[in-house]
Parts: structure tokens; sequence; C-alpha cells
């Protein structure tokens, strides 16, 4: 109900246009905010503490996030009732081997997900 609320607003506020176009800006915003929002928590906090469907991109994003800034994230994964510690590329690999087929798609196709944990075993050899 809020979301509709929202967007009957922008559309009296901006003016005339179809819904579906306000619905898009919204859902833009509102990705933007969380974006930043999650950012922000990763910059700030010592260690990284989720439960995670096995499906949510949000959530995997901010495991990503924290593993960028060499921070280590406990993952508890409700599908397996079991925690999974996340501190290095193979730990990641490990964590999304638990999404189905589809769900690793989506988040491949959202947050380009082969191609970080390929950046993150490049960052690895880089080391040696």
């Amino acid at each position: 109900m809020l979301f509709i609320a929202l967007v009957k607003s922008l559309v009296t506020i901006l003016g005339t246009g179809s819904l579906r176009q306000y619905r898009q800006m919204l859902l833009l915003v509102l990705g933007l905010f969380f974006t930043a929002k999650d950012i922000k928590m990763a910059e700030d906090c010592d260690y990284g503490l989720m439960v995670w469907d096995a499906e949510s991109t949000g959530t995997l994003n901010n495991a990503i996030e924290l593993l960028k800034r060499k921070k280590i994230s406990l993952v508890y994964i409700n599908k397996v009732k079991k925690f999974l510690k996340i501190k290095e590329a193979s730990d990641l690999e490990k964590l999304v081997s638990y999404m189905s087929d589809s769900a690793f798609k989506k988040a491949d196709k959202k947050l380009n997900l082969r191609g970080k944990i390929e950046s993150f075993k490049n960052e690895q050899i880089s080391l040696f």
C-alpha cells in the first residue's frame, strides 16, 4: 500500500504520465537508496552477519560489498540451516552454490556475479 501511495504522490507532484513510468522511476530511486545504504553499512561495520534465503540479491550483494573491503561476513543460509563464513572468493563461490539455477541467473544478470567472483579470484592471485 505504501508503494502505491508513493507512486500516486509522484503522479500528483510531477503531473500526467503513465503509472508504469512513475513506478519505474520510484523503483530506480529506491534501488539507488538501498545501494547507497548497503555501501555505507559495509564501510562502517567491522563484520557482517546475514540471514539469506539463497535467492536474495540484496543480501548477496551485502556479502560482496564486505568482501570488497576485506571484511568477513557470516551468512546463515536458511535453506540448509547452516552458517558460512565469507572471507575470500572460494567462500563466495560456495555460498552461491546453494542458489537454484534460476536464482543464480537472476543474480548474475543483476549483479554481474560471475564477473565479481572472477575479479576476487584475480585479486587474490595478484597478491602472490
